[in-house]
């Protein structure tokens, strides 16, 4: 034990002198800490301790083997094929590195398969790797320890004793953001008119939601990589908690949800679910819910929400007092507001100044009430569950995961109050449309703005035949469009665009094409361009 404890200040000493290691040397941390927690709840002798102390002395620690975020910044990034159900060729995916603990001597691993304690600790290593947390500065930093650790260790290992998926619930994707253009302005040819967006590109999910949910399975599936049982995430929809307050309607609020698990079931994120006000409250039954009765129940639903789970107003107000978590979530419900009740009829026309701040921070404080009462019934209702959430915070009672990370280490826009930008680099930033429009243009899927993408001559080659896939965590997917006639061929051109943009992206990857075999396209070199 003394062994360990010693090298645990090695590797503090070692922070201070050698920032670029900082992120190995917390994974060795953490789970060195739970290698300690392992020994005291199972006895292990000291010889033990020594000998998993000597091990991670030797273990190798290399500059590229853990990355702060994958995002669009690592080169190294396995190409896999995913397991899309239903799919004889499913496209090519970049899987988002993870943190498997790595730490432990061999006989070691072997106990730690069977010892639930221990195998907690390395499912939490792969969940930390996802979070993102408030530092002692108040600024959100991936490097920033996770305060709930300990919290969510007795849930996770509740959930490896029973050989249960390990549970997640996740409050978020309400709907779109009431600031977007309207479904008769959506097709190619008023495409003139996007002007008229300010955030994002309509009121159905996009690239941005695309990523999120990406991300949500992808971190799934890197817990069955150490964990048979797996994981599931349930989205929890709070759409019906306030779309009344900021003027969306019932209909939009449905169909959204609706879409977004349709999205789900097509790009093959099988370890996503979506529970709604009405599951909660049981008026499901566990049947399968339908539009028409999503509409005749939603007002009965926000009424027993508020009766059973509700807080007075003076409540509320003290929690945004005394709780930093609750302050920064009603900050950041004032941030979106004060663009998004521009365009809503909850705010009278005409009014400015101070009259609309104070309008806006009134809907944000009964926001917060309705956010309050969602909380509680999650409670109530998801005990067990691991809470997630993509709002910053502490760290303290839920996981803090930002959906889509950017790569300036800042916290993301939800992508429902957003749009993707895609750089030239690759890179992946969300934004409010209104700020790209001179820089980017929008990508059109399915006759409707999917996302934006930055000006460049680098893509002047995509024509009628050649169609480009943006994937996630990162790369360029290039193939003929589906339903060509004949074979396409790539002109000398294209393929130096296409190997200049592999210069400048994670990768390139082409596939389908008749005179380029399918792979990884090799970056041409800088001197030669």
């Amino acid at each position: 034990m003394a062994a360990i404890e010693t090298f645990m200040k090695l590797l503090n000493d070692t922070h201070s002198t050698n920032s670029g290691l900082e992120q190995r040397i917390a994974a060795l941390e953490s789970q060195l800490q739970g290698l300690l927690k392992w020994q005291q709840s199972s006895g292990a002798s000291k010889k033990k301790a020594q000998a998993a102390t000597k091990a991670a002395k030797e273990l190798p620690v290399s500059k590229t083997a853990v990355e702060k975020d994958p995002v669009v910044t690592v080169k190294e990034i396995l190409l896999t094929p995913p397991t899309t159900p239903g799919s004889e060729t499913p496209p090519l995916v970049e899987e988002e590195q993870t943190i498997i603990p790595a730490s432990l001597p061999k006989e070691d691993l072997a106990q730690a398969e069977t010892d639930p304690t221990q195998l907690a600790y390395q499912i939490l290593d792969v969940i930390q790797h996802y979070g993102q947390h408030l530092d002692n500065g108040d600024q959100t930093a991936a490097s920033a320890p996770w305060a709930g650790r300990a919290k969510f260790a007795p849930k996770v290992e509740t959930f490896v004793v029973s050989k249960r998926p390990i549970q997640f619930i996740l409050p978020s994707f309400p709907w779109k953001s009431v600031s977007h253009i309207t479904a008769s302005l959506q097709t190619v040819t008023n495409i003139q008119k996007i002007n008229r967006i300010d955030k994002v590109t309509g009121a159905r999910p996009d690239f941005g939601e695309e990523l999120a949910l990406a991300r949500l399975d992808n971190l799934c599936r890197d817990i069955a990589k150490i964990y048979e049982f797996g994981a599931e995430v349930t989205i929890a929809t709070d759409g019906l908690v306030f779309n009344d307050i900021v003027g969306i309607s019932d209909d939009d609020t449905w169909n959204y949800s609706a879409e977004l698990m349709d999205m789900a079931k097509e790009k093959g994120f099988c370890n996503i679910k979506l529970l709604r006000v009405m599951d909660l409250l049981g008026y499901t039954q566990g049947e399968e819910l339908t539009k028409e009765r999503y509409l005749e129940t939603v007002n009965d639903c926000r009424k027993e929400l508020a009766a059973q789970f509700g807080n007075a107003d003076e409540a509320v107000a003290q929690m945004i007092k005394d709780d930093p978590d609750t302050l920064l979530t009603y900050r950041g419900f004032i941030r979106f507001l004060e663009t998004d009740l521009r365009y809503s009829p909850i705010i009278k026309k005409g009014i400015s100044g101070n009259q609309y701040r104070k309008a806006v921070k009134e809907v944000a404080k009964g926001m917060m009430n309705r956010a309050e009462s969602f909380t509680k019934i999650i409670l109530a209702k998801c005990p067990d569950y691991v809470r997630l959430s993509i709002h910053p915070s502490s760290g303290t009672v839920k996981l803090s995961i930002p959906l889509i990370p950017q790569t300036n280490g800042s916290f993301p826009k939800s992508p429902w109050h957003s749009s993707i930008a895609v750089g030239i680099d690759g890179s992946y930033t969300t934004v409010h449309s209104k700020d790209v429009r001179e820089s980017h243009i929008p990508i059109i899927r399915d006759g409707r703005p999917y996302f934006f993408r930055e000006k460049s001559e680098l893509y002047d080659w995509c024509d009628q035949n050649v169609e480009t896939e943006h994937l996630y965590p990162c790369g360029l997917l290039v193939r003929p469009k589906n339903g060509s006639e004949e074979a396409i061929r790539l002109d000398e051109d294209g393929i130096e665009k296409l190997q200049q943009l592999a210069r400048l992206q994670p990768s390139v990857t082409v596939k389908g094409f008749a005179n380029i075999a399918d792979g990884n396209v090799e970056p041409r070199a800088a001197d030669s361009a």
